[in-house]
């Protein structure tokens, strides 16, 4: 049998998996509601491990190792740490309060849960149209699964990024949130056996224990094994390495695909189980971040390019049996985040979007209301070759990774969201017009720094938008201030 024939016959076997779920719940998927949060009646068990896979994605098992590969202990230190730390402190803080608040105003998207918690809908517009930003971390993970799909199944790049989209998309339209919680469950177990699989190939790399590990880390450069690495342009310093990292992951959960998972509970008592199996089986797939500090070490010659790393680790360290069971872990790794982000943007974009901006005697119709799944699937269709053409420019015309690509566009829409969901979800006393302008200004910090230049940051992300949180969080302060004379605000 040759060495594409496993990757074959394995992918095979996960397709029919997921379009059978797919199908099934084809037909418990009449609304836009069960679409978008499904029935509510999926264990708190299986919401968090849907969960703990969105967090986690082929970034998190192709294209951050391979920065991690070429920057050394201070990617693990920022990427692995920091951030996954301050995922958790955010998850813990804003979920239950979010849920509570969605459940009883009933709202389904992140949007709408702005707009209704602040009387407006001109919000629910705004952070609509933001909240498309999303497609450019789909951009990360459509490239991560095509060049593992290329070098595995033996097909070429168009190939590779022409099944990756056609099959995501196609289960999504065929479920929603339904089929995502209960594909992300058995993805999440794939995911599980790979993350255990790469962990256990850098054992050999400690027959000297810890000291001998970081000996062979000292040794590929003077940098590698520090905690910042001043001759990378992600990680430089203390700031850049811990701090901004950590602001990024109390953030990050307010991506329309990851706070909204709460939304799926039923009770508030499911809270604490949800979140205990989302945090402890996220913990395991960041470890799988460590992986590229293996690659490093085991792979000898040329330094490669970031995106190609973990392929080209998997073809030359595993046998061709077990690079068709990791190909699928990552497979899994990506695709339950893209139906995670499809499923919010689609949504967002026949519930937010196109009910702001139609008149309300059209919106408030029963015919609207059986007609919004509609819509929303057709949004699938429009956005599907949208992605296509991004991703092949993104394999053309690399900067250093998609990564940079992905964070500057995904970024921008937490760095924007905190400041009001901040204020919704505490009840913090704050003049609307303060709310607005925290997210204005996070958004022009962001972008300004990253496409002005404007300081030895700018080419990273995670340091702009971390910027950028700190100005929306001084003009919320102003807001208290001001609040404190005026009786205008959002209060629970």
């Amino acid at each position: 049998m040759s060495d594409s024939a496993y990757s074959w016959i394995a992918f095979g076997l996960y397709a029919v998996v997921i379009t059978g779920v797919a199908v099934w719940s084809r037909a418990r998927t009449r609304s836009i509601e069960a679409f978008s949060v499904g029935s509510r009646t999926v264990s708190p068990w299986l919401v968090g491990l849907s969960l703990a896979a969105n967090l986690t994605s082929a970034a998190t098992f192709v294209i951050n190792p391979g920065l991690i590969y070429l920057y050394g202990w201070a990617g693990v230190l920022g990427y692995a740490i920091a951030s996954p730390l301050g995922i958790f402190i955010g998850l813990v803080v804003f979920s239950r309060k979010f849920r509570r608040i969605g459940d009883k105003t009933h709202v389904i998207t992140v949007p709408q849960w702005i707009g209704d918690r602040f009387g407006d809908r001109r919000l629910t517009l705004g952070f609509g149209v933001l909240s498309m930003l999303q497609v450019t971390f789909l951009v990360l993970i459509v490239v991560g699964l095509s060049v593992v799909l290329r070098s595995t199944l033996g097909i070429t790049t168009v190939q590779a990024l022409m099944l990756v989209i056609a099959f995501s998309f196609l289960s999504m339209l065929l479920g929603g949130a339904g089929a995502h919680v209960i594909n992300n469950t058995i993805q999440a177990a794939i995911m599980i056996t790979v993350a255990l699989l790469f962990l256990s190939s850098g054992l050999r790399f400690f027959d000297g224990g810890i000291a001998g590990f970081v000996e062979r880390l000292q040794a590929v450069g003077p940098h590698y094994a520090a905690a910042t690495n001043p001759d990378s342009m992600l990680f430089r310093d203390y700031f850049e390495v811990v701090f901004a990292n950590f602001i990024i992951g109390l953030a990050i959960i307010l991506q329309p695909h990851v706070i909204s998972k709460a939304l799926y509970l039923r009770t508030e008592s499911d809270m604490r189980r949800y979140l205990g199996m989302a945090i402890a089986v996220a913990m395991l797939f960041f470890a799988v971040l460590t992986t590229g500090l293996f690659a490093r070490l085991a792979l000898s010659g040329e330094v490669l390019k970031p995106d190609v790393v973990m392929a080209t680790y998997m073809v030359e360290q595993f046998s061709p049996l077990m690079r068709a069971i990791i190909s699928m872990g990552i497979l899994a790794a990506g695709f339950s985040t893209m139906e995670g982000i499809l499923v919010a943007l689609s949504s967002i974009f026949s519930n937010d979007i196109l009910t702001t901006v139609l008149p309300k005697r059209f919106t408030t119709t029963e015919s609207w209301k059986k007609n919004s799944l509609r819509y929303a699937r057709l949004f699938l269709v429009v956005l599907a070759p949208v992605t296509f053409f991004l991703s092949y420019d993104q394999i053309l015309h690399p900067s250093l990774s998609v990564a940079i690509f992905a964070q500057n566009g995904v970024y921008a829409v937490f760095a924007a969201s905190f400041a009001p969901v901040l204020v919704g979800v505490f009840g913090l006393r704050v003049a609307r017009p303060f709310v607005v302008a925290a997210a204005v200004v996070a958004l022009l910090t962001h972008f300004g720094m990253y496409y002005f230049e404007l300081s030895m940051y700018h080419n990273n992300p995670g340091v702009t938008a971390a910027c950028a949180l700190l100005a929306s969080m001084a003009v919320l302060l102003a807001g208290r201030l001001f609040a404190g004379r005026e009786k205008e605000g959002v209060t629970t």
